[in-house]
């Protein structure tokens, strides 16, 4: 058993024939064509290659010696589902092509080869596979944030006094960043760490988060914990690897006395320092155990007297937009 290798280059086609004239044939047109081929000559050598690379695509004969191309197709698709596996069958055999099909394979083709649509049945089949893969990659994320989004929730329940903090939070944070312009990528990243940027509360005491009076020295430091205990949460999830460094520092100041790492300025990640503006904002306006809500033109008054020292000088001008415009229009609705 052999399998030729020139280099395991990101994209190229795995290529499985025993009968040595149909596989040199096979993988000269697809040379020919601006693919990176690897050539198998059996099953077994097909898989040990699969171990050692990862290919894009893989064309084999249904009819091998020793392990079918139906048993083939089977473990190939097991070992990596995400790739596509075209299978040649005879011309009529439409059992062995439902079997394969059965198996995993995404598609056929029949002998004898027409090898100039050769790249179109396997660029149909590569597009397919992308297709399906980012409409699972879609649902995934929509699973995520529905699944974030009821976390929050259930942080924010934990005392009267914060519920829907996460949700206001979320929106008042899009609407800074559609004055920043951020882009829709960066939106998404901020509104997934809006809503669970207090997750680490969940190990918070709730008498502590409930206490209406003065903090111990203790308690405040169960408090201080909560961005950095959140983080580590959210770390565990390949995929919130960035939302949960804008969580860890959404309470870092930009003269560097925030925590939990004292970063300063640019230091700090952009969308922490958003999230520092909106939180604060929605802080000081609501009611908490030891003090009654601000209005929103004393919390506005605080963000511009600590722009530059506690909280981004851009984003508290672009919050103040936000504020601004929104007191405008309850004014004209109260006129009215």
């Amino acid at each position: 058993m052999l399998y030729d290798v020139d280099d395991c280059h990101d994209t190229h086609v795995l290529v499985v024939d025993d009968e040595p004239d149909a596989l040199s044939s096979l993988s000269d047109a697809l040379t020919s064509h601006g693919y990176e081929v690897t050539s198998a000559d059996s099953a077994e050598a097909a898989l040990e290659a699969a171990k050692e690379c990862r290919f894009d695509l893989v064309l084999c004969d249904l009819y091998l010696d020793g392990m079918s191309g139906v048993q083939f197709t089977q473990t190939v698709c097991r070992m990596h589902p995400q790739m596509p596996v075209v299978v040649i069958t005879a011309w009529g055999d439409i059992e062995a092509s439902r079997q394969a099909l059965e198996a995993g394979a995404s598609d056929f083709v029949t002998k004898p080869i027409e090898f100039a649509n050769l790249p179109f049945i396997l660029e149909n089949n590569l597009q397919r596979k992308r297709i399906e893969q980012r409409r699972f990659s879609e649902q995934r994320a929509d699973v995520l944030f529905k699944a974030i989004k009821a976390l929050a929730a259930a942080v924010d329940a934990k005392s009267h006094f914060t519920g829907r903090h996460s949700a206001h939070m979320a929106e008042f944070c899009l609407e800074i960043g559609h004055e920043l312009r951020l882009s829709e990528e960066r939106m998404g990243v901020l509104e997934l760490a809006a809503h669970i940027h207090d997750v680490g509360k969940i190990g918070t005491p709730d008498a502590v988060l409930a206490k209406p009076g003065k903090l111990t020295p203790d308690e405040w430091q169960d408090i201080l914990q909560h961005p950095g205990m959140g983080a580590d949460f959210l770390s565990e999830i390949e995929e919130l690897a960035e939302v949960a460094s804008v969580v860890r520092h959404h309470h870092e100041r930009v003269d560097g006395s925030g925590y939990p790492d004292g970063l300063r300025g640019d230091g700090i990640p952009f969308l922490s320092r958003i999230l520092a503006v909106a939180d604060a904002f929605e802080a000081m306006t609501s009611d908490r155990p030891y003090r009654a809500a601000a209005s929103w033109e004393e919390a506005l008054r605080e963000l511009e007297i600590h722009a530059g020292t506690q909280f981004d000088a851009d984003v508290v001008d672009a919050a103040a937009l936000v504020i601004r415009r929104a007191l405008g229009t309850w004014e004209q609705e109260k006129a009215a």
